[in-house]
């Protein structure tokens, strides 16, 4: 979930939009040392469609490659950095969440925990040629559309066909659970609604049995589910988003390990530093020294 505590400048942002929707070409022809980009945080939910090219970059500091015909899903909240690509060909989505429309299909699939999710780790969705083509006609409709004069009618068609979009997007991803034989069933909705409650809540709860009453169901049965989806207890899915968010305050800010802790909701920033030990493997001032500091801010 985004924090204002937390602000950096916006990838493929040439223009400076600050609008609830934007849809850019994207169109670097060799990059191949570096981008001279800077890691930036997300305040929006954004889509990168690569149709051509290579290159990498890294969520939340993931290093992963660039590769044609893939969608790559980047949550509100995550700390992005494009770092290389040669001939990259494409296109940037972005939208904040109150821009959609209240439409079943989106409630039915419920897109914020299955396409932007920071559990969930599957930023990467690879599609057929097939399937391609069918994604190309759609965002030419939202491109041609969104250069039409600014007004109402005009936002109102880029609503729809953005729902349109993350429909088809969810499609791809139940495909790829199908494939994993792991169809979308109760238990995984169970456990999207799981994220999403962490997703609000994991700097004020850090309790298993709050979750799991809030759920309906037991800690057991919530600790049980957790293990099936990802293989850990919910416990531990807990805290790491915690710790994710811990990394990326040391990271990209001058916060004090105490002043994080508070943040992040432990009364005793020791037993915060134990957590993040017990994590990582080194405490939060050693890692905070060991990162580069890219573009820290005290905000």
């Amino acid at each position: 979930m985004y924090n204002p505590a937390m602000t950096f400048p916006s990838a493929f942002d040439l223009h400076q939009e600050h609008t609830a929707f934007v849809i850019r070409p994207i169109l670097v022809e060799t990059a191949p040392d570096e981008t001279h980009e800077r890691p930036h945080r997300h305040d929006f939910q954004e889509i990168l469609w690569i149709r051509a090219g290579q290159g990498q970059q890294a969520i939340d500091g993931e290093l992963m490659a660039i590769s044609p015909n893939t969608f790559y899903l980047i949550a509100k909240g995550r700390i992005h950095q494009l770092i290389t690509g040669v001939e990259l060909d494409g296109l940037v989505i972005r939208f904040t969440d109150d821009f959609l429309p209240d439409f079943p299909a989106l409630a039915m699939g419920h897109y914020q925990t299955m396409l932007f999710n920071n559990v969930m780790l599957n930023h990467t969705l690879p599609v057929s040629a097939m399937e391609a083509a069918s994604f190309e006609q759609l965002m030419a409709l939202m491109l041609a559309e969104y250069g039409e004069p600014k007004g109402s009618e005009r936002d109102e068609v880029l609503r729809h066909l953005l729902t349109a979009l993350l429909v088809k997007l969810q499609q791809v991803q139940k495909k790829w659970w199908r494939e994993r034989e792991t169809a979308v069933s109760p238990n995984t909705r169970l456990f999207y609604q799981f994220t999403l409650l962490l997703e609000k809540q994991f700097r004020q709860n850090h309790n298993v049995q709050t979750y799991a009453q809030t759920l309906g169901i037991t800690p057991r049965q919530l600790s049980h589910l957790s293990r099936q989806m990802v293989g850990q207890t919910a416990k531990t899915v807990i805290e790491n988003r915690i710790i994710l968010e811990a990394r990326r305050y040391l990271t990209f800010t001058t916060k004090s390990v105490k002043e994080i802790a508070f943040l992040l909701g432990y009364k005793d920033p020791s037993y915060f530093s134990k957590a993040f030990k017990r994590q990582t493997g080194i405490p939060p001032q050693k890692y905070k020294q060991n990162t580069p500091a890219f573009r820290r801010s005290s905000k």
